[in-house]
């Protein structure tokens, strides 16, 4: 039964007509894009405005002219302090210090503190506001009235100081010069003479402006200085330096003959001395009776002769 119902579906199916599909043609509008430039006007109606692109470089423009109008406030600020300075500093060392009156006279120093005290009216009524390279030739004018004073105070302690010293460098340079005949062999003759030749040439110069020195007074400008002493003796200093690191000259190199005699004398020498050796423990090895035959051998042979 179940079969039979089955059978009567699949028909009940198979016996119903099929739909049949229509097509319809669809039509399709397109859609185009036009572009259109609109004017358009920008109106401000607050007081502040946005920042663009001229108003940034005007800034930047206008900060560097800033910058650079304060650099130069800077140098001529700086240029007159100096003015200022150098008048005030040498005002107090030509009233606090003892021995500037050794080295500059009377009209000397007067007309100093004078030029001090123009420059310092000028500084503060003319000089008030200029620019550096003017400062700079004010500071100028006064330093060359000042510094042969103070450089002459200055020599009256570093002059014989100087000179004391190069002349212990003389002395012990020529001691140490002495001791290369013996000590350092590779130092020639000629160059021991050329450098006890350069002491001399300083002693020479030392004694001639020293001498000249003890005519000129202290206010005056000086013989020497104590620079220039230092300069002369900078050429002994080096040939001195030179001369005591020179190495000492190799050892000549041995010919092969002189070589192979010496090796046949040292093989000769350890012969002998290995034969010594073996003798001498052959000695120390004997018995204590060893030698008694040789005596009773002796003494038989005076018996038969007798």
């Amino acid at each position: 039964k179940k079969d039979e119902k089955k059978k009567g579906q699949k028909e009940k199916k198979e016996k119903k007509p099929k739909k049949e599909l229509k097509k319809e043609k669809v039509t399709k509008t397109a859609k185009r894009v036009h572009h259109v430039a609109l004017a358009s006007q920008t109106t401000f109606t607050s007081a502040i405005r946005p920042i663009n692109d001229t108003i940034v470089q005007g800034c930047i423009a206008r900060n560097k002219e800033m910058l650079a109008a304060e650099h130069v406030r800077h140098l001529n600020a700086e240029a007159k302090n100096r003015v200022e300075a150098y008048i005030l500093d040498t005002r107090d060392r030509l009233e606090s210090s003892e021995d500037v009156s050794k080295v500059v006279t009377n009209k000397q120093k007067a007309e100093l503190v004078k030029q001090l005290e123009k420059a310092e009216e000028w500084l503060y009524e003319d000089g008030m506001a200029l620019s550096a390279d003017k400062y700079a030739v004010k500071e100028k004018e006064l330093r060359e009235l000042g510094e042969p004073i103070f450089f002459r105070l200055a020599e009256l302690e570093a002059r014989p100081a100087a000179v004391s010293a190069a002349q212990e460098k003389l002395e012990s340079t020529r001691a140490l010069v002495a001791t290369w005949a013996e000590e350092k062999p590779q130092i020639t003759e000629d160059e021991r003479a050329k450098t006890l030749e350069l002491c001399d040439n300083i002693t020479t110069w030392l004694d001639g402006v020293l001498k000249e020195q003890e005519k000129i007074k202290p206010h005056d400008e000086p013989a020497f200085t104590s620079e220039q002493v230092g300069k002369k003796l900078a050429p002994l200093d080096k040939a001195v330096r030179v001369l005591s690191k020179k190495p000492k000259p190799k050892p000549p190199a041995k010919n092969e003959t002189e070589a192979k005699n010496e090796t046949a004398e040292e093989d000769a020498n350890a012969t002998d001395a290995d034969s010594t050796a073996e003798g001498a423990e052959g000695a120390e090895g004997a018995p204590e009776g060893a030698d008694a035959p040789a005596e009773g051998e002796a003494s038989e042979g005076k018996k038969d002769e007798l």
